[in-house]
């Protein structure tokens, strides 16, 4: 018997089997455990960052949104995170009070990050927008967007995003969010299925759903170093999707970049 947990985001599912004292094969054998120590369990929590935030993308997110990066100019840098906080909010504030007008929904995921000598920001937004229009709402500089290409799967993004807040989020003199990210409050919260499977043992090579196949290499099998009994993991994506891209841009087309207007 094994407990497995299925989530639904938009055109991607995940699916995690895992075993535990309670629900196991007759045939299981536990493996050996471990303490975590503090640098470990930092580890995890990363690492449930970067999964949580990957849901939250390929549920709310699609082509056509983009992925923007916020900086600033050199003599308009914010001098403190707090300062820059309330430029990020303002921004945020103006962009939905116009899709507001306009009869669009604003959604946004937020992360901050200090480079060599300045604050910047990036944002995944879906709001109907021009790119030109969200510049005008940035009078601090800089906006660099790539558009999220239609493959429905993020991970790469989340990844990228969630390695952008280590330096930030992990300094309390420069963290600009008490969390890792943050959202708009209208982004719809993927749901999680818990079943009990009643089997000694799943598959090695998973099956899809129909309409969807399995993304060969996101397939985990191990042993859960903390609990010590097998688990599984792996990913299914839409048949039409398309496949999530491998560049640089961790989205999709690099659009222009938006150099300073005067004001």
């Amino acid at each position: 018997m094994y407990v497995k947990r299925t989530w639904r985001c938009g055109k991607c599912i995940e699916v995690e089997k895992y075993q535990t004292f309670r629900y196991k094969g007759k045939m299981t054998v536990r493996g050996p455990q471990s303490n975590p120590t503090p640098e470990a369990m930092a580890k995890v929590n990363e690492r449930n960052s970067y999964k949580n935030l990957r849901r939250l993308l390929n549920t709310n997110f699609g082509k056509g949104d983009l992925h923007c990066v916020l900086t600033y100019a050199p003599d308009k840098r914010a001098t403190s995170p707090q300062e820059a906080k309330k430029d990020i909010q303002k921004f945020c504030r103006n962009v939905k009070q116009k899709c507001k007008r306009r009869g669009s929904n604003f959604k946004y995921v937020a992360v901050a990050e200090y480079g060599k000598r300045s604050m910047h920001f990036h944002v995944v937004i879906h709001s109907g927008l021009k790119l030109q229009e969200l510049g005008d709402m940035w009078p601090h500089g800089r906006i660099h967007a790539t558009e999220l290409d239609g493959s429905g799967d993020y991970d790469r993004l989340a990844s990228y995003l969630i390695k952008q807040t280590n330096k930030t989020y992990n300094d309390p003199e420069r963290r600009v969010f008490a969390r890792r990210y943050v959202t708009s409050r209208n982004l719809e919260q993927p749901e999680c299925k818990i079943e009990k499977v009643k089997a000694d043992s799943w598959r090695e090579t998973p099956s899809a759903p129909k309409g969807f196949y399995v993304l060969q290499d996101t397939i985990v099998q191990d042993v859960s170093e903390i609990t010590g009994y097998p688990y599984q993991y792996y990913r299914c994506l839409a048949l039409g999707g398309g496949t999530p891209l491998k560049t640089k841009d961790y989205a999709g087309r690099r659009l222009y970049q938006r150099r300073n207007l005067p004001r």
